[in-house]
């Protein structure tokens, strides 16, 4: 059994997202612990994983989140998944107090460059 923020590390899908898709899609159904966090399984992360390897590769998840493990797994092997391209976008920072929020915020995407500027000077001397 795990945690939402385990799963969130685990399968790349924000804890917001699963919560959304939780309401939206009933899936997944977490069960509560006894202090009533969602927890959940090993099935619940396998298909978690799918449907977001299946996301990246065009699939809907309105498309696919129903579909049971087996369904999804047979999906999977029908495609070939392409490859990640290389990112090129480069996110600026205005503020420190903003500066681990954001990082946090993107840490599960490509992004080639960080640049932190907190005033004019910074800006001018900005080299992407």
């Amino acid at each position: 059994m795990y945690p939402i923020n385990v799963v969130e590390k685990e399968t790349g899908i924000s804890k917001y997202l699963l919560r959304m898709w939780e309401r939206r899609y009933e899936f997944p159904r977490p069960i509560r612990d006894g202090k009533g966090e969602r927890v959940y399984t090993n099935l619940d992360v396998e298909k978690l994983k799918l449907v977001k390897s299946l996301m990246e590769g065009g699939y809907r998840p309105s498309k696919i989140i129903n579909q049971n493990l087996e369904e999804l797994k047979l999906v999977s092997r029908s495609f070939v998944k392409p490859e990640t391209p290389k990112s090129n976008v480069v996110v600026l920072i205005t503020t420190s107090i903003l500066e681990a929020d954001v990082r946090e915020a993107l840490k599960n995407h490509s992004i080639a460059k960080f640049v932190n500027i907190s005033n004019l000077e910074d800006l001018k001397n900005i080299s992407l």
